[in-house]
This record gives structure tokens, C-alpha cells and sequence, in this order.
């Protein structure tokens, strides 16, 4: 199926488990289904199976790439850096969430921290990931790497994160050398986690401190998205 317009390997895999092994099918499968699925691109999958196309051949498609972000002045000056990033994870779960949403994932984080009044200062800077992604278990380690290269360990009362360098989810690459499954795992219970949120509010779901001290743990190990950096 991957030889049709719009469907790579990725989406391919997700159409098999609705069922759709051919083209045939995916011409004679729920429109609405797919669009729970897909997005608007599940809508444009069912027409281009049924032979529709409302593009014109003169229009020129110009990719875009737009940056996605949150930042926070704090209530009072935090010192503990342990405190410093479980703040910054909740700022990047709901940045990943927004990028989700968009069926867009990134790879470049820009990372601002803002001193106290009292000192003034901080910095601002960005890296480029190995890869693209929406998910925080890839784009924490880096956010962590920021934090401690750059950090002087002043009291800290502001923090900003964009993530940019954005792509369609669906273009995303995938290693020779992962485990596919799992990754899919991580796909499919980061997209739980959101409709719950969607429809609960976003507090519905918070994470075990567990998890901000195994992040932790494989950014001190030198191992930044599941390889050593």
C-alpha cells in the first residue's frame, strides 16, 4: 500500500490494524473512521483511494514549519533543580500534547531560563535532536542537557521551551536498530493519555515522580533518546 500517494510504512501498519490491506478496502472503508484515525488526512486517504483529488496542478506546495511553545514566570525563586525539572517537564508535556494534536512531531528544542530579580541573567539556547518527535521521553534527556551545560545554579524564576524544525508525523524515520513495537506502545499510550486529558482536563492524568527520577537517570548515564549521546 506504501506505493500510493500518502501512505508510508507508518501509515501503512496503522491502516492494517483498522483492517485495510489494499486500496480496495481503504475506497470502501468508513470515512469516519479513518478520520477518527488520521485527522484531516484520513479524509483525503478515503478520496485519493476513490480516485478524488481537489488539488489543482498549478498550485506549488511550499512545506512550513512553525514552532510550538510555553513558558512560565514562577510564583517564587526555585533553587532545587530537581523542583526546576519537574516544571519543565509539565511544560513540555503540553507542548508535545499541542504538537500531537497538530499530527506534527520536532527536532530542534529552545530551552530559555530566567534568573531571579535579585541576580538577573540567564540563558538561552537550542540543540537539535538525532531525530523528530512528539513524545517527552525523547525530548526530556535534551532538555536536561540544556539545563545542566548551561546552568550557573542561581535561583531560577522564569523558564521558556519552543520546540521547532517541525514536520508531518507520518514522515518521521525510523531506526534500523529500534524496537518498533515498543515505539508504537509509546504512540499509542501517549495518544490515550490525551484523550483522557481532552476530555477530563489536563490535570486528569499527572505523572508518578518515578518518571522525572528515571529521565533523570538516563540523562546523567550519557543517554540521550535511547542511545549514548
Amino acid at each position: 500500500m506504501k506505493d500510493f500517494w500518502g501512505i508510508s510504512s507508518a501509515t501503512e501498519r496503522r491502516l492494517n490494524r483498522l483492517g485495510i490491506y489494499t486500496i480496495k478496502e481503504l475506497a470502501l472503508s468508513s470515512k469516519e473512521m479513518l478520520q477518527k484515525e488520521f485527522g484531516i488526512m484520513g479524509e483525503e486517504l478515503h478520496q485519493h483511494a476513490n480516485g478524488i483529488d481537489f488539488s489543482r496542478i498549478s498550485d506549488v506546495y511550499i512545506p512550513s514549519s512553525r514552532s510550538f511553545g510555553k513558558s512560565q514566570i514562577l510564583f517564587r525563586d526555585y533553587t532545587s533543580r530537581k523542583e526546576v525539572e519537574l516544571l519543565l517537564l509539565e511544560l513540555l508535556d503540553d507542548v508535545c500534547f499541542r504538537l500531537r494534536m497538530h499530527q506534527v512531531v520536532a527536532q530542534t528544542i529552545h530551552l530559555s531560563i530566567g534568573y531571579s530579580k535579585q541576580t538577573g541573567g540567564g540563558f538561552s539556547r537550542q540543540k537539535k535532536m538525532g531525530r523528530a518527535s512528539n513524545l517527552s521521553q525523547d525530548i526530556f534527556p535534551y532538555c536536561l542537557t540544556i539545563l545542566h551545560t548551561y546552568d550557573n545554579g542561581m535561583p531560577i524564576r522564569s523558564i521558556g521551551i519552543s520546540l521547532s524544525n517541525t514536520s508531518i508525523e507520518e514522515e518521521e524515520q525510523m531506526s534500523l536498530f529500534e524496537d518498533i513495537d515498543q515505539r508504537e506502545r509509546a504512540y499509542a499510550l501517549a495518544k490515550t493519555i490525551d484523550e483522557i486529558r481532552l476530555r477530563y482536563g489536563k490535570n486528569s492524568v499527572l505523572r508518578a515522580s518515578s518518571y522525572l527520577d528515571h529521565s533523570t537517570a538516563r540523562y546523567r548515564n550519557g543517554l540521550i533518546g535511547g542511545h549514548k549521546a
